[in-house]
């Protein structure tokens, strides 16, 4: 099975726009303070962007855990299904 492997950017939450203004390449602002917009100019809290991205990438997670159980039900039908003893519903 293929590693899971995905980027979650953070957006704006007025303008959805994805850059942001920092003062050097690298930069990671501390939990409770703002960063502003490079598009609208605005102050976002990094606390609320923060908590926004992890529930984006809970909700990725939890779909291609699905769809490994999806796929390994699958494969075990296929394994067992000549079996007389063993039925997987």
């Amino acid at each position: 099975m293929e590693d899971l492997n995905k980027t979650i950017k953070l957006h704006c939450t007025f303008c959805h726009s994805e850059e942001f203004a920092v003062p050097y390449e690298g930069y990671s602002p501390p939990e409770g303070t703002f960063v502003v917009c490079s598009k609208c100019g605005r102050e976002n809290d990094v606390t609320s962007l923060l908590i926004i991205a992890k529930a984006k990438g809970l909700d990725i997670a939890t779909d291609y855990a699905n769809q490994l159980v999806d796929k390994m039900k699958k494969e075990l039908k296929n394994s067992f299904r000549n079996s007389k003893h063993i039925k997987i519903r």
